[in-house]
């Protein structure tokens, strides 16, 4: 058994400042979504707040599954709203960001080959 140290900062970082905000692992593909803060100051704002990017991870279900990895942002203070519904080993969900005065939402779709916005 070896012990091993990594140097792949971006792994370092996602793993110790990632928050799982949506997962869904029903019927044939496993979503996972985990948002990440872009540090102190990122959202442009005087008051240091950040910006966060999100990271979906999808993967089917198999011995030696397709699996992918898609990242969307920056986006100021989002949040997972609430998944819609599945077709065609396809997801669908809905993420809400911006200021708390003015919130916006997209729905995305998702399947192991791309992911789209509506």
């Amino acid at each position: 058994m070896k012990i091993i140290t990594s140097d792949n900062t971006r792994l370092i970082k996602v793993l110790n400042n990632s928050e799982l905000i949506g997962d869904n692992r029903e019927s044939d593909l496993s979503v996972r979504i985990y948002k990440i803060d872009n540090g102190s100051g990122s959202a442009g704002f005087p008051s240091s707040e950040v910006s966060h990017n999100l990271l979906i991870a999808i993967s089917e279900f198999d011995e030696e599954p397709n699996q992918n990895l898609y990242e969307i942002g920056p986006i100021y203070k989002p949040k997972f709203v609430r998944w819609i519904g599945e077709k065609d080993n396809q997801k669908e969900f809905e993420i809400e960001y911006g200021a708390y005065e003015n919130r916006k939402y997209v729905k995305l779709k998702v399947n192991i080959n791309e992911l789209k916005m509506e």
